[in-house]
């Protein structure tokens, strides 16, 4: 158990981690200062990616979508973290694999129609995969078969 409790441990820090990313990209939508500080080169730019037209899904801003996605996966994940429920797992891994789905789009749009990518930005993508994934290997714990060692089928243990 100790082992799956790492892992609970590893998504609820990617999503801090996602949270407070997405909620820095927020506040640097509404002061400009702030974006020169992720600007690290005219690729590598919060400040081109921010005042482009592309950072909004029709009328919602990305950096909400960040925001409620992380906030919605915490929601689920505080209690599956007391309760170890199999479908809180199952809603975690599903909420997860949208934000992936998300990240890959928003991820595109920047490739292709800025040609820049905003690092902060980029960060909260990775922090999407780094709750899917340990999110998964939990699911998969679960479902895969318990090994209780030779006794279990009447083999004396050598």
């Amino acid at each position: 158990m100790a082992d799956a409790a790492i892992w609970h441990r590893t998504i609820l820090f990617f999503l801090v981690v996602g949270l407070i990313l997405s909620v820095y990209a927020a506040v640097e939508t509404y002061d400009p200062a702030l974006r020169s500080t992720c600007t690290i080169s005219p690729y590598w730019s919060c400040a081109k990616v921010d005042s482009s037209n592309y950072t909004q899904v029709g009328p919602i801003p990305d950096w909400s979508i960040g925001v409620g996605g992380y906030l919605a996966m915490l929601a689920i994940d505080i209690p599956l973290m007391r309760s170890y429920d199999g479908r809180l797992l199952q809603g975690l891994l599903v909420f997860s694999a949208l934000g992936i789905a998300m990240s890959v789009y928003f991820a595109y749009v920047e490739l292709v129609l800025i040609d820049a990518f905003c690092p902060v930005c980029l960060s909260t993508y990775f922090a999407n995969i780094g709750v899917f994934v340990p999110a998964l290997v939990l699911l998969r714990k679960r479902s895969a078969p318990v090994d209780d060692g030779p006794e279990a089928e009447g083999r004396a243990p050598e």
